[in-house]
C-alpha cells in the first residue's frame, strides 16, 4: 500500500463516537489474503481514543467507540496503523501515518 490518508472532518456523533474513513491506495487483491485492518488512535489536547477498521476497494472505514474520552468538536491529530496479510510472497505489510483532522457532527 503505497498511501493512505484520513479524510477530513471525521463524524463526531451524539453518542461520543467518531467514525473515519480514508482512501486506500496499492493493495494488489490478487496478492491479499484478505482485507486490510487498521488501527488508529484520535488525539485532542489530553484525550486519546482508539479505534479499529477495514478496508478494500480504495477505501477504508473504522469507529472509535464511545466511552473512552470526550471529544470535542474541532482539531484532532488522527494516527493509523494499517496491516495486511500477502499471499505472494508470503508476509505481513504495515503501513503507519498521521494527519491533522477535524471532528465535526
Amino acid at each position: 500500500m503505497a498511501n493512505s490518508q484520513f479524510n477530513s472532518p471525521a463524524t463526531l456523533l451524539s453518542d461520543g463516537s467518531v467514525t473515519v474513513d480514508g482512501s486506500l491506495q496499492g493493495v494488489d487483491p490478487a496478492t491479499a489474503l484478505s482485507d486490510v485492518e487498521f488501527r488508529f488512535l484520535i488525539v485532542q489536547g489530553d484525550v486519546v481514543v482508539q479505534g479499529k477498521g477495514r478496508g478494500s476497494a480504495g477505501i477504508w472505514s473504522g469507529t472509535a467507540p464511545a466511552g473512552q474520552g470526550d471529544l470535542e468538536e474541532g482539531n484532532a491529530l488522527a494516527i493509523g496503523l494499517a496491516y495486511l496479510s500477502r499471499r505472494n510472497p508470503a508476509g505481513y505489510e504495515i503501513f503507519s501515518w498521521s494527519d491533522q483532522i477535524r471532528l465535526a457532527p
